[in-house]
């Protein structure tokens, strides 16, 4: 009992200039709870004044940095300093400390913060100071009391939340959290006088200035004794309940990447000041926290920090979700003061980054047409304590390793060797295990030079060509207006039933249609299926050039629609009478001729090949390849690539 030994001899030698028993009981509960504050308040009981025991109620690991820690306020231990800091949490935490300050006074601090929904939490704390074996003497120096006790006591609970998640029109343009602690004080002890109880409340708030900074701001005690936030004794007496107002900034030297003001992805260093205002009691200077905190490890933590004029130093070691805390804390520089805190939290087990791959080009479901494709995209990683860095991460696009720089971004280029359906494999993975894919689906379209972007028949030509109905010529045009050949479109219509002509000479089916003829092979088969007609007399005249009433009967033949009945003329330029009406009115109610304008169809002009095409496409053979060439949900196939392409074993017999 050095303090209050110290106390004796003040009282033995007269110096108090006590007059009675009872204001020497006064002066005893006034130096106890000044020493429990650690302010020295003059007459601060004596004038209706309560010393805080949550002034020291805050944690090792914030005592260890000076007891700077309004604006890091993250873990269990922001529900005694700035309650706003739970509403971060995504799992229970759960504090605890333990200190005999000064070797008199018996610390204890409890709590617990646990989520409530995704974005809020609430919690629930208690803290206890208690003195024993007080022995109180009367200005004579004689024995007036001994074996006394005296405590105080705040039970509160907490509530932390965002204000995004209440209902105000703000745009702060960052997401600021809030909180607010309602409080239960209790004070009193055997044998003295002063014994009572009250409530009061806390206000904060924890702002995101940047990446690396945070700006937190607490109004403890916020209430007016007026409303009832009182020490209520016995009688009319009472306590008021003093206000503090504590600001503070965490700034992050050093962590990872988007996160401290210098990147490094294994250490963590922040800092932290705070000021302490006291609004109600302004003879009082205001009192300047200041602290550092340095994780040379995932699971080592040094401290060091000013609590005004006293230099702390602390330490923490985590290990399996628990916290073991340490802070050394001197007091006026008098060796006997010096107090040792202790810390046992739960903080859960250390969340673990998660390895995610954004890609910025291409799109999925992008349509293509070059035969290479650069694929750029960035590493990003979830927030956690523990897990993978960027130097750990492999990316491999289609089997091959794509270049990573130090902030996450990678580039590759991938062959795209056909048309049709592409599949991009994105793969990161690291030594550990970890990993991730990202599947990107392409379609490759066949081109042409002569088919310009905005061409009418763009679309229909090239859709056509990827899936394999038409071609285009050897020189890279497809000649999209000129005129089609009858020779042509059977050739066309062959190649979209997907037959292929067999080896050997072609049969002669027209005597006008050698075996030797460039498409006689088409020719026959197309006659053989049924697809083209020849001439009375047995010719086919392959090279004629075929009519747009010619066109449209064998495209309807082919799609097998079903004649219609006309009785009204299809287009003003062509009558009921016209020997191909009913196809062309077929073919009109089957949505093929859009591109017929004017509602002149033109059926002896000649057919070119752009407007085959457009028609060809909307038949059920081709336009069913179209849509399943544009289905995204199937049809991606990943390639092999030169790790798992299987191998194959000759044998020898």
């Amino acid at each position: 009992m050095k303090f209050f030994t110290k106390l004796d001899d003040i009282y033995t030698r007269g110096k108090s200039q006590m007059l009675n028993i009872k204001l020497s009981r006064a002066c005893v509960a006034f130096l106890l709870l000044t020493a429990l504050s650690l302010q020295l308040v003059s007459p601060a009981f004596a004038s209706g004044y309560l010393a805080d025991p949550m002034s020291i109620g805050v944690g090792a690991r914030s005592m260890g940095m000076g007891k700077a820690y309004v604006g890091m306020a993250e873990d269990g231990d922001a529900i005694f300093t700035n309650p706003a800091g739970i509403a971060g949490i995504s799992s229970a935490k759960l504090s605890s400390m333990y200190t005999n300050l000064m070797g008199d006074v018996n610390y204890t601090v409890l709590g617990g913060a646990f989520p409530y929904g995704d974005k809020s939490a609430i919690g629930i704390g208690l803290v206890s100071s208690r003195v024993a074996d007080i022995t109180l003497r009367d200005d004579t120096g004689a024995i007036t009391g001994s074996n006394l006790t005296w405590g105080s006591h705040v039970l509160f609970v907490s509530y932390g939340t965002y204000l995004s998640e209440l209902p105000l029109n703000l745009n702060l343009g960052k997401d600021v959290a809030v909180g607010a602690n309602l409080k239960y004080y209790n004070v009193g002890g055997s044998g003295l006088d002063g014994s009572g109880s009250g409530f009061d409340a806390d206000l904060s708030a924890l702002y995101p200035a940047n990446e690396y900074a945070t700006l937190g701001v607490t109004l403890q005690n916020a209430l007016p004794a007026s409303i009832g936030a009182k020490i209520t004794k016995s009688g009319s007496d009472y306590d008021s309940i003093p206000s503090t107002l504590k600001v503070g900034a965490k700034v992050a030297l050093m962590d990872k990447e988007g996160k401290g003001l210098f990147t490094n992805n294994s250490r963590k260093l922040y800092t932290n000041v705070d000021y302490d205002y006291y609004p109600t009691r302004t003879s009082v200077p205001g009192t300047l926290h200041a602290g550092i905190e340095f994780w040379p490890t995932e699971n080592l933590a040094l401290r060091a920090g000013s609590d005004s004029s006293d230099l702390t130093l602390g330490v923490g070691v985590r290990a399996s979700g628990v916290a073991f805390d340490y802070a050394y804390h001197p007091y006026s520089g008098i060796t006997e003061n010096t107090s040792h805190y202790f810390s046992i939290s739960y903080v859960g087990d250390p969340t673990k980054r998660t390895l995610q791959i954004s890609v910025d080009s291409p799109a999925d479901k992008a349509v293509i047409y070059d035969d290479n494709i650069k694929v750029s995209g960035k590493v990003n990683f979830t927030e956690g304590e523990i897990g993978p860095t960027i130097k750990d991460v492999t990316i491999k696009v289609n089997g091959v390793n794509a270049q990573v720089m130090p902030d996450g971004s990678f580039t590759a280029n991938s062959p795209v060797n056909k048309y049709g359906k592409k599949l991009i494999v994105v793969e990161a993975t690291t030594p550990a295990g970890d990993g991730t894919v990202k599947e990107l689906r392409l379609v490759r379209l066949t081109s042409f030079a002569d088919v310009p972007e905005g061409y009418w028949a763009k679309m229909p030509i090239e859709n056509n060509a990827t899936v394999g109905l038409v071609q285009g010529y050897p020189d890279g045009n497809f000649k999209p207006a000129s005129a089609l050949t009858r020779a042509e479109l059977a050739t066309l219509l062959v190649r979209a039933r997907g037959i292929e002509p067999s080896a050997g000479r072609a049969r002669q089916v027209f005597k006008d249609v050698k075996p030797d003829f460039w498409g006689a092979k088409y020719v026959e088969i197309a006659q053989r299926e049924g697809l083209i007609k020849g001439y009375p007399d047995k010719t086919f005249r392959p090279n004629n050039k075929i009519s747009k009433a010619e066109g449209i009967a064998v495209l309807v033949r082919f799609d097998k629609l079903a004649l219609a009945e006309v009785d009204a003329k299809p287009y003003w330029d062509v009558s009921i009478h016209h020997w191909a009406a009913r196809h062309i009115q077929a073919a009109k109610d089957a949505g093929m001729l859009k591109f017929v304008d004017n509602n002149r169809l033109g059926p002896k002009q000649v057919l070119v090949r752009a407007q085959a095409v457009d028609m060809l496409g909307k038949t059920s053979l081709a336009s069913g390849k179209i849509k399943d060439l544009y289905t995204w949900e199937k049809g991606f196939q990943k390639e092999f690539t030169p790790e798992d392409r299987p191998k194959i074993r000759a044998s020898v017999y």
